[in-house]
Order: structure tokens, then C-alpha cells, then sequence
């Protein structure tokens, strides 16, 4: 995912270097999109550790009883 990123954010360099308004414009919103993606993936990892830990405390709660 941080590949394709960072192949957006040279997509756009090179637009810019050569003139080409529509690459620029299809660069910014792919690399936007990847951003996106990128903070929704740590969020739901972030999200499953949290809940990984919860089962974990249940789990050793009912063996403790």
C-alpha cells in the first residue's frame, strides 16, 4: 500500500514535470485515496489488537472462576 503511494506521488512529480494537467489531477486524488486507505488500515489494526486484547481479559476471567 505504501508502494502504490508512493507510485502516485511520482506519477504526480512527473505531471508536473511534463505539462500534463489531467495526470497531476488523476495523481492527487489516487494518492489522496491511498492516504485514506493507509489511516483505515492502522485504524482497523489498531481496532483488533484492542479487541484481541478484551477477549483475552474475558477469557482468562472464565478460567480464573
Amino acid at each position: 500500500m505504501i508502494v502504490s503511494t508512493v507510485i502516485g506521488l511520482v506519477a504526480l512529480l512527473v505531471g508536473l514535470v511534463i505539462g500534463w494537467p489531467v495526470l497531476v489531477a488523476l495523481s492527487i486524488i489516487f494518492t489522496i485515496v491511498q492516504f485514506v486507505m493507509l489511516v483505515a488500515k492502522t485504524a482497523v489494526e489498531r481496532n483488533d489488537m484492542k479487541v484481541a486484547e478484551r477477549l483475552a481479559e474475558k477469557k482468562a476471567r472464565h478460567q480464573r472462576d
